[in-house]
């Protein structure tokens, strides 16, 4: 007996050792930072009446739009793939733009991550739409956006090619995407911000764009599947998709004699007003 109780206590020790190396192994495994999107697969969602139907939980709809425009998301799926849909309908009626943002605000730990990382996210954009005879490039737009109260980066998926825009505190950055079929986009948040020499915020408001010009007449339609983050330096590695062009085009959000792209702040729900954004000098 007196030999098992002696036996007992180094065996004690030695396990305890195990499982704090295992502990502390796992722990460093672990990523640095939380991920930079909460409910990046559009899991949660919450009935909304004034949708008449329901909308993401941790993602705030905003929206600008006519009197006979409508706007509408859902769950749904498509070409075997879950995803979120964001629907616009526009009557025509006038020229006003209709737009729709999900957003939500980064700051923290989470915004180290997005800076630390690039940002990947499967979309799917609509083939084709009726526009009164219009090339649909040049009346809608599907996208991604940043905006921390003084600095907007956009980024369209556009089917054309064409240079990064900038026009005052604003830069737009074109995808090439082609549409009707699920494509793996890759931002690369940091990498815009320098390219346009700003600082980097300490917090910002990340949203999902869908707008369409007031002689896109018709339904419109974008697909998000979910996002995901890739360590800095491999984004071209081992995710799956279909090849891709950093080329942008001015044409997607062509809607006024001048440049619409420069101008999507103006016609555009601002989101700085109900997030408490300090506006700066």
């Amino acid at each position: 007996m007196k030999l098992r109780r002696k036996l007992t206590a180094p065996v004690s020790a030695v396990f305890l050792m195990i499982v704090a190396g295992l502990a502390f192994a796992f722990l460093q495994a672990k990523t640095e930072y939380p991920p930079p999107i909460l409910d990046p697969q559009f899991e949660l969602w919450v009935s909304d009446r004034e949708l008449g139907g329901s909308k993401p939980l941790v993602w705030e709809l905003q929206y600008a739009k006519g009197a006979g425009d409508q706007v509408a998301v859902r769950e749904t799926v498509v070409a075997d793939r879950k995803a979120l849909e964001i629907q616009i309908f526009q009557d025509g009626v006038d020229d006003r733009w209709a737009y729709a943002y999900l957003s939500q605000m980064i700051d923290g730990a989470r915004l180290r991550a997005l800076f630390s990382q690039k940002l990947g996210v499967w979309i799917f954009s609509e083939k084709s739409c009726a526009c009164q005879g219009t090339l649909a490039s040049q009346s809608t737009v599907f996208g991604v956006e940043t905006n921390d109260g003084m600095h907007t980066l956009t980024v369209v998926f556009s089917a054309e090619t064409s240079e990064p825009e900038e026009a005052l505190r604003h830069r737009t950055v074109f995808l090439q995407t082609p549409p009707g079929q699920w494509i793996y986009q890759t931002i690369n948040v940091t990498k815009e911000y320098a390219d346009a020499h700003w600082n980097l915020p300490e917090r910002l408001l990340f949203s999902i764009v869908l707008g369409a010009a007031g002689r896109a007449t018709g339904t419109h339609v974008g697909y998000v599947h979910g996002f995901s983050q890739t360590a800095s330096g491999t984004v071209d590695s081992t995710e799956e998709k279909e090849p891709k062009s950093n080329a942008l085009s001015s044409t997607d959000c062509v809607s006024l004699p001048k440049r619409a792209c420069s101008r999507l702040v103006d016609r555009r729900v601002d989101p700085r007003a109900s997030q408490g954004f300090n506006q700066g000098p």
